[in-house]
């Protein structure tokens, strides 16, 4: 195999973030690069904007960036297809498209892949449908030249579907392109927009390992706790890092399916109500009770609005009526651990902060090596001193001579006893927390790190670090874009379809930014237990002529979502060795059949995110199968 150096060096005029313990120029998960080789580096979500229709050019949709989509597409209401040319004008939007399709497949020499609009355009054909502002709820009527009809394969049935395609002007990351989008039902999805080849092409490479990547510079600085105001009331405002969505505390909800819409009292933080009636975006399951979204305009200071997608229910409870989730902090802040309060003296943005000052910047979960004892570490907007919870101590000795013990588990799975001495103690509440100092290691860096101990909860299983506001001088970022950033890793470019190497097999596998767990081929597929562990046993077979026998323990199940009236397709998932270049990681990976797919294996976020900047017309770039 002819083979490419992982580690790239990059172009002298690309764009680098601010972030601090960057050790080098070279981009890495944590210190990401916005631009590359002259295109932009999109995250796996982004905000897309319809730039060349009225009413709608200014409000930003979620979009979905996906190397896995040969096309693009978004999310369309009331479409139909009709045609002026005598021989089809009877006919419309379905059955014209079949009749298109199949004059076509039947009299033309054009193959599918290079239909275009000079090929439909001798039928004449028009598309209209509505597309609704999710802020004002108006349904906006869109009207085009039918591009080409889209047939697009489903997993559940051998006939394809057939969509009408448009050409449209879509900006994300202030460029904007004219590309191919086909226009489908995507209501069941978050993200109304997903963005294929047809945007990527030539135009913006993918990192996986972000959300809203584009966005970051840009991102507010806030503290753990604002004040906002929503429509003139005042609202206290808080930050989850574990739950996705935001949350507004409403009373008297009421929603008017008929007329898509949500009227609900607004409470203030004196208690005062305000009557609201706004746009139904959809309907949210949480906790098996569906609630209402809606877009609501959060005032941060007085020079900055943005518009938020909450649920509404009641948090009479609740010290906060806004809760902001992962999905906003990630569109829009970065939030300082250590302070309160910062909007009341008007907004930064976090670029601007990064000039004047370096913070430890970390992921609501991260993983980190503490005297060579490799453990999970928690962002938190409570705890002041860096804290190691385990599951018991004790210590001895007095004054200078007090020691601690307890005990940690290593990297082979083994428990070690750790003594260490104290430094000095703290006092929280009725408890005492021994001090001690530690080798802590993270993006890179070692150095001698203070923290205190204290034991498990009742409901938590293993020891764990939680990395206090104290961490670093200039404070604590937590960044909900991504996951795992003090594990910094390098940046590298890598093609659509590359060669991978998996239990000393190599062969191609695509690069499939839109999937969340990787995939590969297994066919045989039994399950059984033993020693009371869930296992599986499989084949995995590919074009190449590979074919080797597995037999693995079962980590997790996912269950896939199926239309009306089918099954629900359920995969177990195993852990595998995947290398890609110099990247091996072991990560989880579905069984399915995928005999009738060109790549036996798809690797999906859960590996991407290590480095891998995804070039969506290109294959190959590390090397091919020589």
């Amino acid at each position: 195999m002819k083979k490419i150096p992982l580690a790239l060096t990059l172009l002298s005029t690309l764009l680098f973030s601010q972030y601090t313990l960057a050790t080098d120029t070279s981009p890495t998960t944590q210190n990401p690069t916005y631009e590359l080789d002259g295109k932009a580096v999109l995250g796996r979500t982004e905000n897309v904007y319809l730039s060349s229709v009225q009413g709608l050019k200014d409000v930003p949709f979620i979009g979905k960036i996906d190397t896995g989509a040969e096309t693009t597409s978004m999310h369309a209401e009331d479409i139909h297809v009709k045609s002026t040319n005598a021989d089809y004008k009877n006919l419309k939007d379905k059955e014209l498209m079949a009749a298109l399709t199949e004059d076509l497949l039947n009299n033309s020499d054009v193959d599918y892949d290079d239909w275009d609009g000079s090929t439909f355009a001798k039928y004449e054909a028009v598309v209209s449908f509505k597309v609704q502002n999710p802020r004002t709820g108006d349904m906006v009527l869109i009207e085009a030249p039918l591009e080409r009809v889209s047939m697009i394969r489903s997993r559940t049935s051998s006939t394809p579907l057939l969509r009408p395609t448009v050409k449209m002007s879509l900006t994300i990351a202030d460029q904007e392109l004219k590309t191919d989008v086909n226009l489908t039902d995507r209501s069941h999805f978050s993200a109304p927009v997903l963005i294929g080849k047809t945007f990527l092409a030539d135009n913006a490479l993918v990192f996986a390992g972000y959300d809203y990547l584009q966005e970051q510079e840009n991102a507010t600085v806030v503290g753990r706790k604002e004040v906002v105001s929503i429509s003139g009331m005042a609202m206290n405002a808080t930050f989850s890092l574990k739950n996705r969505y935001s949350i507004l505390h409403s009373k008297n909800i009421d929603v008017d399916k008929k007329n898509s819409e949500v009227t609900f009292d607004m409470v203030d933080n004196d208690g005062k109500q305000k009557e609201m009636t706004l746009p139904l975006v959809r309907m949210l399951s949480v906790g098996g009770k569906k609630r209402p979204l809606v877009y609501v305009p959060v005032q941060l200071d007085e020079n900055t609005t943005r518009d938020v997608l909450v649920y509404l229910r009641d948090r009479s409870s609740s010290e906060s009526q806004l809760r902001f989730g992962t999905s906003t902090a990630s569109e829009l802040f970065m939030i300082d651990t250590n302070a309160e309060n910062i909007l009341s003296k008007g907004s930064e943005s976090f670029s601007e902060v990064a000039k004047k000052s370096e913070p430890l910047i970390i992921s609501p979960e991260e993983g980190i090596t503490l005297d060579g004892f490799p453990m999970k570490a928690v962002a938190s907007f409570t705890v002041n001193t860096p804290l190691l919870k385990v599951d018991s101590f004790e210590m001895t000795g007095k004054g200078k001579d007090t020691s601690v013990e307890f005990f940690l588990i290593d990297a082979n799975g083994e428990q070690q006893k750790v003594i260490k001495k104290v430094i000095k103690k703290l006092r929280v509440g009725d408890d005492v927390r021994p001090v001690v100092s530690g080798e802590f290691l993270g993006a890179g860096k070692v150095r001698q790190q203070e923290f205190a101990i204290d034991v498990l909860n009742s409901n938590e299983k293993e020891a764990y670090f939680v990395l206090g506001k104290k961490m670093a001088k200039d404070g604590v970022y937590v960044n909900t874009r991504s996951d795992y950033l003090l594990k910094s890793e390098p940046l590298f470019k890598v093609g659509h379809i590359e060669v991978v190497e998996v239990n000393g097999m190599k062969f191609p596998a695509k690069l499939d930014t839109g999937a969340d767990v990787s995939s590969m081929n297994a066919v045989n597929i039994k399950r059984f237990k033993k020693d009371g562990q869930d296992m599986v046993s499989f084949t995995y077979q590919n074009n190449q002529g590979d074919k080797q026998d597995f037999t693995k323990p079962v980590i997790d199940v996912m269950r896939i979502k199926a239309k009306k009236g089918e099954k629900v397709n359920i995969r177990p998932v195993v852990e595998m060795k995947v290398k890609l270049g110099d990247l091996e990681k072991e990560v989880r990976v579905n069984l399915q059949d995928r005999s009738r797919f060109e790549y036996s294996m798809i690797l999906g976020k859960n590996f991407l995110k290590h480095g891998a900047v995804v070039s969506s017309d290109e294959d190959y770039l590390l090397g091919d199968m020589d």
